[in-house]
Formats: C-alpha cells, sequence, structure tokens
C-alpha cells in the first residue's frame, strides 16, 4: 500500500463481515485508507507505520 498525503484520523473496525480492519475518516480516493487487519493489535502496528511512513512510501503489512 502507499501512503497518501492526508491520512485523516485512523481507527481500526468491526467490518460487516465480521473481521477488523484500519480505515480512515476520509470519504473519496485517493486518500481513503481500507486495510483488513487480523486483530485489534495487528490493527495498531498499522496506524503505527502509516503514521511514522512519509507521504508516498510504500508500506508493507503482514
Amino acid at each position: 500500500m502507499r501512503r497518501p498525503k492526508i491520512i485523516g484520523t485512523l481507527k481500526i473496525e468491526k467490518m460487516m463481515a465480521g473481521n477488523w480492519a484500519v480505515i480512515n475518516d476520509i470519504k473519496n480516493p485517493p486518500n481513503k485508507i481500507i486495510v483488513p487487519c487480523r486483530s485489534i493489535e495487528h490493527g495498531e502496528e498499522i496506524i503505527k507505520k502509516i503514521k511514522e511512513s512519509k507521504p508516498g512510501d510504500t508500506i508493507h503489512v503482514g
């Protein structure tokens, strides 16, 4: 995933299918972020990586 210029407020939410995902409060691309995660702890690690990176950086989550 590439980090957008504007990340907004990142949060971990339970999706309709029951899985967890890191999302932001931006509704329109290209700044919209939806990253599936395994658990709340995994989601917190993803948020930390996104916040530490610079705009345009490639972030590997796994």
